[in-house]
């Protein structure tokens, strides 16, 4: 379900008001009329209901990570970098590597939920304004944490060879051992032997567990070095015996 909601005349700076919880939204747009803001609301249920919003053209953002679903409130994230819409972050808890994900995409600053509205309505003047409103040791501390987050998440793939991460995401994008032997030029005993390797080193017992946790990490082979994938396409091509790196 979307619900988008206007509060004030268009001419006025324009500030979209991202929230999953209803109530919340509507009292952040109703304050926003007095203070000569246009405000919109939108509930994300996906990504799509915000990419409607968008279509209005927001001077500014509001996103509260705490009340977005996860993978929606990533993918909103991602919607508002992709259309260079400065956007500001509101959350009670302050995950830190969400939030330096936040920041790494563009967030212009960070709202604790626990502070008075003054607070956010001070922060959507100053970021209107066009003022510098985080500081940059708080930002880079928190991009560092994002990175430490993000490693973190990716190590177990780093064990895998250059072939067995190509295995991984023919396997991810749903074909099966058959399909990769012919593609590859190898036979399917050398993919299935394989395929038990990385298994094994993922520590799960099914494909259907490790592409699980592919999706889980956001691991794909974009990853990976150019040298890397140089290197991997001459094992598909040019090296089809070859079965180690």
């Amino acid at each position: 379900m979307q619900i988008i909601e206007e509060a004030s005349l268009p001419e006025r700076p324009r500030v979209l008001v991202i929230d999953g919880l209803l109530m919340t939204a509507e009292a952040i747009v109703i304050a926003l009329g007095p203070l000569a803001f246009a405000g919109h609301l939108v509930i994300p249920v996906t990504g799509d209901h915000l990419r409607e919003a968008v279509s209005w053209c927001p001077e500014l953002a509001l996103l509260d990570i705490d009340s977005v679903a996860g993978a929606t409130c990533l993918e909103c994230v991602d919607i508002l970098h992709g259309a260079g819409i400065p956007f500001v972050v509101m959350g009670g808890e302050l995950d830190r590597p969400l939030l330096g994900k936040c920041i790494h995409a563009g967030a212009s600053a960070v709202v604790d939920k626990s502070s008075p509205l003054a607070d956010l309505f001070g922060v959507i003047g100053r970021q209107l304004a066009g003022e510098v409103v985080l500081r940059e040791d708080v930002r880079q501390r928190l991009i560092e944490s994002y990175d430490r987050e993000t490693q973190a998440r990716l190590a177990p793939f780093e064990v895998l060879t250059r072939r067995e991460k190509y295995i991984l995401s023919e396997l991810t994008e749903g074909r099966a051992a058959e399909s990769i032997a012919r593609r590859a030029s190898v036979s399917i005993s050398t993919v299935r032997s394989q395929i038990k390797a990385i298994l094994q080193k993922l520590g799960v017992n099914s494909q259907l567990a490790a592409t699980a946790l592919v999706q889980q990490a956001g691991w794909t082979l974009g990853d990976d070095t150019v040298a890397e994938a140089s290197e991997h396409a001459s094992f598909v091509v040019r090296n089809p015996s070859q079965t180690s790196s």
